[in-house]
């Protein structure tokens, strides 16, 4: 009988468990919260936010519903500041042939009279629209940033899944980079497919699987505005380029895809930054990128195509 109230008295002294947020906690919902975030800091000015942007709280929140490995049904775009960074030991190596970085970003400024212990990774978060950073200026610490990308919960870690990207920044290097200026991309015709259509397509694959399996056996006629090229010349032997395409919503990797009527590109100027494209390809998931794949450009607002 002893040992019984010894055991009461001491699961009344108990603390209740931390709650990751007020009236969230699945497993005890009675508990009460340890700490409560911050209010989110105000924006600051100058930096372009897409409307049905969400702050890194919003995004845990969203998290906080996934389990195990699931992933978002849907591109969400998030705001935050740069906290710091998640590289491992062959980082160095590694940025200058894939261009992205592993990012922490809050919803509370520097300056924040408390700061936000919640944290959001952006991982493999690349540049505009999913072009390469050339250096490691393009993002510091105290940058507020604006990215796009589907949003899991790792293990605990709430971060991104695969093709992340930078829509924004008040990082002046970032912007000197990075002048490509998004004015909207046509509606789909009869019979084609929008940038996010395609990485839908992608993402259905098992990115695990052999290429054969992940790769649509038809080909997909794909609208898109070109907002980056990462070609600098043509190798005439293969006449093909490596761009990318975007909605404004997302991006995808147009690899290798050949000219009209798919004969060789000869010169880079075919396929510039703002031209807006009809891609004719296959879909590819790649690590959770969308490429177009065994293709070639279909159409073009480009006067030298």
């Amino acid at each position: 009988m002893l040992v019984a109230v010894i055991a009461m008295a001491m699961a009344g002294c108990k603390e209740s468990p931390y709650m990751s947020a007020p009236g969230e906690n699945e497993l005890v919902p009675d508990s009460v919260p340890v700490t409560v975030d911050p209010e989110p800091s105000p924006d600051p000015e100058g930096v372009s936010i897409p409307e049905g942007t969400i702050n890194v709280h919003e995004a845990c929140a969203i998290a906080r519903k996934l389990h195990g490995s699931q992933v978002s049904d849907r591109k969400y775009y998030i705001k935050g500041w740069v906290t710091g960074f998640n590289r491992g030991d062959s980082f160095d190596q590694d940025f200058p042939k894939y261009g992205n970085d592993f990012v922490y970003i809050t919803a509370t400024a520097p300056d924040a009279p408390i700061s936000s212990k919640r944290q959001f990774l952006a991982y493999r978060l690349l540049g505009q629209f999913g072009a390469k950073f050339p250096d490691l200026e393009c993002i510091k610490v105290g940058d507020f940033i604006v990215i796009s990308c589907y949003i899991t919960n790792f293990g605990g870690t709430i971060e991104s899944s695969g093709a992340c990207f930078t829509y924004s920044s008040v990082n002046e290097h970032y912007n000197d980079i990075f002048k490509f200026a998004f004015n909207g991309c046509p509606e789909p015709g009869e019979g084609e497919i929008s940038v996010t259509e395609a990485e839908k397509i992608a993402r259905s694959m098992d990115k695990s699987a052999e290429q054969e399996a992940r790769t649509t056996k038809e080909s997909y006629k794909i609208r898109g505005v070109v907002s980056s090229v990462e070609t600098t010349s043509i190798d005439p032997k293969y006449g093909n380029m490596v761009f990318n395409i975007t909605d404004g919503i997302t991006y995808a990797t147009c690899y290798r895809l050949k000219g009209k009527n798919n004969t060789n590109f000869k010169d880079v100027n075919q396929v510039q930054p703002g031209d807006t494209i009809l891609v004719n390809a296959k879909i590819q998931n790649f690590q959770d990128i969308c490429e177009p794949v065994q293709g070639y450009v279909e159409d073009s607002s480009n006067p030298n195509f």
